[in-house]
């Protein structure tokens, strides 16, 4: 099984590599040589992610999408570029990397992309508002892009996590002052290697939580 991480120096994704072998990464920071081979660009734009097509030769079974950001925002104090900038992050990166990844082929046959989401998707609360929208949005267009993919055997599907136990983790439960249970890093590690051993997968909204 090999597997390509956009985004590969997010806290998930590094510690996911340790534990599975030929795991090449896509990032815009510099991190360690935990993966086999590591794909840099300056950062994430679509123009940037094109000029891969040249590096990226090999073919993979897996593509996780991690690229995302946590903000706080409030509809009731609209900041319109905030807003922008939230969703160009949570959901327009993402479905420009999915973009790339069909267009240029480097999926195998059943293979699968996995767009790394959130249950606050599904959330209503207080401070989560950009955020929020912008991680539904993503979860509603895997679908769509699994529709569009079917003929094409390329599976789509969002792993959506809930409260992890890390830094950012600990920043979200604060500001949205959430009475939810962490999961443990090493938890989410593990049905994440699950996850992507199953073919059958597709067109589902995982959900990895404690609640």
């Amino acid at each position: 099984m090999k597997n390509l991480h956009f985004g590969g120096s997010s806290d998930i994704a590094l510690k996911l590599t340790k534990h599975i072998k030929n795991t090449d990464a896509v990032s815009s920071k510099k991190i360690d040589k935990k993966y086999k081979k590591i794909f840099k660009i300056k950062n994430y734009n679509f123009l940037n992610i094109n000029k891969l097509k040249k590096e990226i030769t090999g073919k993979y079974d897996n593509i996780l999408i991690f690229n995302g950001l946590y903000s706080s925002s409030f509809l009731s104090m609209f900041d319109r570029k905030k807003f922008i900038n939230d969703f160009e992050i949570n959901f327009l990166i993402p479905i420009e990397i999915s973009t790339f990844v069909i267009q240029n082929n480097i999926l195998k046959k059943n293979g699968a992309i996995y767009f790394i989401s959130s249950i606050a998707a599904n959330e209503d609360k207080i401070g989560n508002a950009s955020y929020s929208i912008s991680k539904n949005a993503l979860n509603f267009a895997s679908k769509i892009l699994s529709n569009e993919q079917k003929k094409r055997n390329i599976r789509v599907n969002s792993i959506a996590l809930g409260l992890i136990d890390n830094k950012m983790g600990i920043k979200v439960k604060k500001i949205t002052n959430s009475n939810k249970k962490f999961m443990s890093v090493n938890k989410v590690i593990k049905k994440i290697k699950i996850i992507l051993k199953d073919k059958n997968i597709n067109k589902k909204i995982i959900k990895l939580s404690n609640d």
